[in-house]
């Protein structure tokens, strides 16, 4: 029993094929794709750098260190973590606990 040979050609192809098999298709999800992982690296950046803003905007003395730990950070990511804490640290307080005096 034969049913079909093994060379069939199917040619009732979608009439969007043209377009999805064109080059300048391919450019526009080529550059949508880059645009969108831009997007992504520039958000990623903004929190990345929030440390070293909020230290700047509340005039913290330690805003060089943490500057230099978010940069740092870009390679080990620890820094960053203590970037982190180092903005929620209250230094007044840390600084009574450690000499060990009450004011």
């Amino acid at each position: 029993m034969k049913i079909h040979d093994t060379n069939l050609v199917y040619e009732n192809l979608p009439s969007v094929m043209t377009l999805l098999d064109s080059v300048a298709f391919m450019w526009f999800v080529t550059l949508v794709t880059l645009g969108i992982f831009s997007w992504i690296a520039l958000k990623l950046w903004h929190l990345h750098s929030l440390p070293k803003y909020l230290a700047k905007e509340r005039g913290m003395q330690q805003a060089k260190l943490i500057f230099w730990l978010c940069m740092l950070g870009l390679f080990w990511k620890p820094l960053w973590v203590l970037a982190v804490i180092a903005i929620v640290t209250d230094w007044d307080r840390a600084q009574e606990w450690i000499r060990g005096t009450r004011a």
